[in-house]
């Protein structure tokens, strides 16, 4: 709170909305921890931390709520929308109780003079993912300069200051801040086009020297107020082609602006179009606002596939994107689900032989076609077979596998991940591929099927949700004694009969004795401010006295265990 307030109030280019979220997501996090819930659930307290601080300091309920769903949890799921959006509503409902329920603009009503005027509309989509994508770097090249700058780490928001003393010493002290009262000059129309273009590349400077530097702030007010910038300039640029099919302000275009660069650098269309709806409490350019959103996202993807907020975790090793299906897909290898058969013909085979091949293998969908070498040259599939199956008798004799096979093989190899898989499953409509080795890319030696792998995906699914209930049930039995799995099954925390001492966990044989299974041993160690080791049973461990076990079994056999 300290480092973000100063950080604005010194003048540093920065949104409050920035640490109003870490402050949000951490005390969230911190009564999850408390809570010890799941991972899954630790996710969604994360969550509805931001959501409760984007709300409260935009006053926008529905734009937090999609912030934190869209940024941070990429899931629409009921059960992690509930809880966000209670955490938004009530966030809001006590911003307004102490701030008011203004908006946070006012702005004059807005029109758009007729169905052509939404082709600049259309361009200025464009012209926000230049901007927004040039903004990510700009800011990312600012972090990295800043890490390897052989420095004390004190001294360099000193110079991200400087920088911003500079900006403000020619004239453009614009930039300082938050900048609302200059994003609110640009929706009346009010600030002429020079002045535009140099507040807009400013800004962009001015923001990256101050986050890159170490100063505590967001990037999303920066984003409307480059946003703002550009769609003024944009208007100008638009009257100056067509004087009578633009309207006579830049406000709309201004409004609009906003929503697309913000839309463009987080990759949250929907965050972007409603917080500027609840911003201004105006729903009249609706169309333009979706549609430069909309194109601002699709081209900022082309440009640049990580937004503002995940460039950083790209480069080192973490992925947020594309959801829990590719997060999970990423996790598995191709060696884990191929198989080491596969069909192959020679590229001179006739097309009846071919097709008698085919006809026998039911096991695979395709045939790897190979060349003089062995290596492979392409495939054969039933789409493939069905554009000469009408004429079959024809061109039996005549046709060879080289003359109908599909000669760009889709390939991988096993170290690759199954979501790179995936996507060659979409792209080239196949249910099969041929799995090449990493040293020598023509050699075939094996293939991976569609099934297999939808099979290894839904395994791994399982696996984390098996996962995730066995955590929190251990939490509940940590808190409780025992927690229920399922019905007459149960989970538990029970010190150790005295009659087990000295007896190893084979010799108990509790599993065939009594049904249960111990899964995990907690023994204490050492005298007074002494340690508890957790220990991963074997056959051969020998229980201690006071030794506590963590089993899961029938409740009725854990109760009588209890009671030894």
């Amino acid at each position: 709170v300290v480092a973000s307030a100063v950080t604005i109030g010194s003048g540093g280019s920065a949104g409050s909305e920035g640490p109003i979220v870490q402050i949000g997501s951490s005390v969230a996090s911190i009564v999850g921890q408390f809570m010890k819930v799941s991972a899954r659930r630790m996710k969604t307290f994360v969550a509805c931390g931001a959501a409760a601080g984007i709300a409260a300091t935009f006053n926008a309920p529905v734009a937090g709520m999609l912030f934190a769903v869209e940024i941070i949890l990429g899931d629409f799921g009921v059960a992690q929308l509930s809880p966000i959006i209670v955490s938004s509503v009530m966030a809001t409902a006590i911003s307004r109780r102490y701030l008011g329920a203004t908006p946070a603009f006012e702005v004059p009503a807005y029109q758009i003079t007729g169905l052509s005027e939404l082709v600049f509309y259309l361009i200025l989509g464009v012209a926000a993912a230049f901007v927004a994508v040039a903004f990510t770097k700009t800011l990312d090249t600012s972090e990295t300069f800043f890490d390897k700058l052989r420095i004390p780490d004190w001294l360099k928001p000193a110079i991200g200051g400087l920088v911003i003393g500079i900006l403000g010493a020619v004239g453009l002290s614009h930039v300082y801040g938050v900048g609302y009262e200059f994003i609110e000059e640009a929706l009346v129309g009010h600030l002429p086009l020079k002045l535009l273009i140099f507040l807009l590349v400013a800004k962009l400077i001015a923001t990256s020297a101050t986050l890159g530097s170490g100063g505590s702030g967001g990037i999303l007010a920066p984003s409307l107020f480059i946003g703002a910038m550009l769609g003024g300039v944009v208007w100008y640029a638009a009257h100056t082609i067509a004087p009578n099919t633009v309207v006579e302000s830049y406000g709309a275009y201004s409004l609009v602006g906003m929503a697309a660069v913000v839309a463009a650098a987080t990759r949250a269309p929907l965050q972007a179009i409603l917080i500027l709806f609840e911003l201004t409490g105006g729903y009249e350019v609706i169309l333009p606002l979706m549609l430069s959103s909309i194109i601002a996202v699709v081209i900022g993807n082309k440009l640049m596939e990580e937004s503002i907020y995940t460039v950083k975790l790209r480069a080192r090793g973490v992925r947020l994107r594309g959801g829990t299906e590719v997060n999970v897909l990423r996790d598995i290898r191709v060696s884990d689900v191929m198989r080491p058969d596969f069909e192959a013909v020679p590229e001179n085979m006739r097309l009846q032989p071919l097709m008698d091949t085919l006809a026998k293998s039911s096991r695979h969908s395709a045939v790897f076609v190979l060349d003089r070498d062995n290596k492979i040259k392409g495939y054969i599939s039933f789409h493939e077979i069905r554009a000469v199956l009408s004429d079959i008798q024809d061109l039996a004799g005549v046709l060879i596998a080289d003359d109908i096979a599909s000669l760009d093989p889709a390939t991988v190899t096993p170290e690759e991940t199954l979501d790179v898989v995936f996507r060659l499953f979409a792209r080239r409509n196949l249910d099969e591929l041929a799995v090449v080795d990493s040293s020598d890319p023509g050699k075939v030696i094996g293939s991976v099927h569609r099934p297999d792998v939808v099979d290894a995906y839904n395994r791994e699914i399982m696996k984390r949700d098996l996962v995730g209930t066995l955590f929190s049930s251990y939490a509940a039995a940590q808190r409780a004694g025992s927690a229920s799995l399922a019905p007459g099954f149960a989970i538990a925390e029970v010190e150790a009969p005295s009659h087990y001492a000295g007896k190893d966990l084979r010799t108990l044989d509790l599993r065939n004795r009594k049904q249960i299974e111990v899964i995990l041993v907690r023994r204490f160690t050492g005298g007074k401010g002494g340690t508890v080791d957790s220990i991963i049973p074997s056959g051969d461990l020998v229980l201690k006295q006071g030794d506590v076990l963590l089993v899961t079994g029938p409740q009725k056999v854990i109760d009588e265990l209890t009671r030894d």
